[in-house]
């Protein structure tokens, strides 16, 4: 007890006692025992850490990033359908998925048929290629005439279509020209100068047979609008004022828009349109006119041609003369594939010889002025492709280059004076230049050649 008692004391003894060391020594040895806690919590830290970083691998070709990025591969097409070519074709070319064909053509068949495609119209295709290694048709767009385009997108596993408008910038212009030998020579050979003469003539059809009643020396003049799509010149639009002199008669021709409707009027507020087209498509030469007696050229007999034969290549649109009722649409004899069309006030139009009749056109069907019907042919007693078109008026046949026909509605009278201002405004444009004055066509022509260049 006392041994313990002593050993303790001694124990005590060697504590130091702090009243008797200098402050300075205190000082240092806290310091001393301070940094060799440091030193062994540092050490402890740094062996977790290590521990926990081991095994980690950074990807050579992402530096600093843990997990590799796979980008989808994206394919993009921009091409003309060739003549001939079908939607078919095109996805064999560039290996595409059959199935996603039918999803979109049928997906697409309320808006547009792309069963038939049309020659030299443009498409885009866009695929997409995951890293599942499976190429999916994200988007398909095909131009459908010059102002609207086929629009369809994935979405999921369907696909949404929709018809947009082209976005154009529309430059209104003045075009002017003499006729010399024809209206296609004087506004130009090429397709966009060729559009707008045939624009033109159907302006003044029902007042002008611009086949056979031009004149050397007739002369036009008509503002129409130009379209560009981001800086580049892409063709011409709608004609909206027009002038024709022929055999000394000026004819003036405006558009304006009635009850959602766009039409022509002449500065009265006259309807340019009659009840019956005189020509219902657009042809090369009239290669047999009407006649109680001709010399059948296949029969070699004479007898009546109560009709007019507008020789046209194989294919051209035939589009009804006027509103109607489809009264027959199939083979009648000697007229082969056929079309007859009943209209209001005793009027029934003939169509004969066409390759084929339209799809959907039938007994009972309603049509209305400019909607195509079918397509030019030789079938029936014919020896090359021409429309044999006919006019049978209360029961008679009429010639219908020398048929006069009522007129359409006219503008009406509580938007009469809206539509004379509209008119004056078009005149200011359309009147010919002061002297010194430039002419807008010239400046037109510039860009135009530029542009086509």
């Amino acid at each position: 007890m006392l041994r313990s008692l002593v050993g303790e004391l001694d124990c005590i003894r060697v504590v130091p006692n702090w009243k008797n060391i200098p402050l300075n020594d205190i000082i240092i040895l806290t310091m001393k025992k301070s940094f060799s806690v440091f030193i062994v919590i540092s050490v402890l830290f740094l062996g977790i850490y290590l521990k926990n970083i081991s095994g980690r691998v950074v990807p050579v070709e992402y530096e600093g990033h843990p997990v590799p990025l796979a980008l989808p591969e994206i394919r993009e097409i921009v091409e003309l359908v060739k003549d001939g070519e079908s939607l078919y074709d095109i996805f064999k070319k560039y290996d595409l998925d059959i199935g996603t064909l039918y999803k979109i053509t049928g997906a697409s068949r309320q808006l547009y048929d792309l069963v038939r495609l049309r020659p030299n119209r443009s498409y885009i295709i866009t695929t997409v290629r995951n890293d599942d290694g499976v190429e999916r048709l994200n988007l398909f767009k095909y131009s459908i005439n010059d102002s609207s385009y086929l629009k369809i997108i994935r979405n999921g596993e369907a696909y949404i279509p929709k018809v947009e408008k082209v976005g154009y910038e529309r430059r209104p212009v003045l075009l002017e020209g003499k006729i010399t030998d024809n209206l296609i020579n004087a506004v130009g050979e090429t397709p966009e100068q060729m559009k707008v003469a045939f624009n033109l003539a159907e302006v003044f059809e029902a007042d002008i047979d611009f086949l056979t009643e031009l004149r050397y020396g007739d002369g036009y003049r008509m503002i129409v609008e130009e379209l560009w799509l981001n800086g580049v010149f892409k063709g011409y639009g709608d004609i909206l004022a027009a002038e024709f002199t022929n055999n000394g008669k000026m004819y003036e021709a405006y558009r304006f828009k009635v009850n959602g409707r766009t039409a022509y009027y002449d500065s009265s507020g006259r309807s340019m349109k009659k009840a019956l087209l005189r020509a219902p498509l657009r042809f090369r030469y009239i290669s047999s006119r009407f006649s109680h007696r001709r010399k059948h050229p296949i029969l070699k007999i004479y007898r009546p041609h109560l009709g007019i034969d507008y020789a046209a290549p194989q294919g051209t649109p035939v589009s009804s003369a006027g509103n109607g009722t489809v009264k027959l649409a199939g083979w009648k004899g000697a007229y082969g594939k056929c079309v007859i069309i009943r209209h209001p006030n005793g009027y029934v139009t003939y169509y004969g010889h066409l390759s084929r009749i339209r799809k959907g056109i039938r007994r009972g069907r309603k049509v209305s002025q400019g909607e195509i019907i079918g397509y030019v042919g030789k079938t029936g007693l014919a020896t090359g492709p021409h429309l044999d078109y006919r006019i049978k008026k209360f029961g008679k046949f009429v010639n219908p280059l020398r048929l006069r026909l009522p007129r359409g509605i006219p503008v009406p009278k509580k938007r009469i004076n809206e539509f004379r201002d509209y008119v004056e405004g078009l005149r200011a444009m359309i009147a010919p230049p002061a002297k010194g004055e430039n002419s807008l066509k010239a400046d037109a022509a510039q860009r135009t050649a530029h542009s086509l260049n």
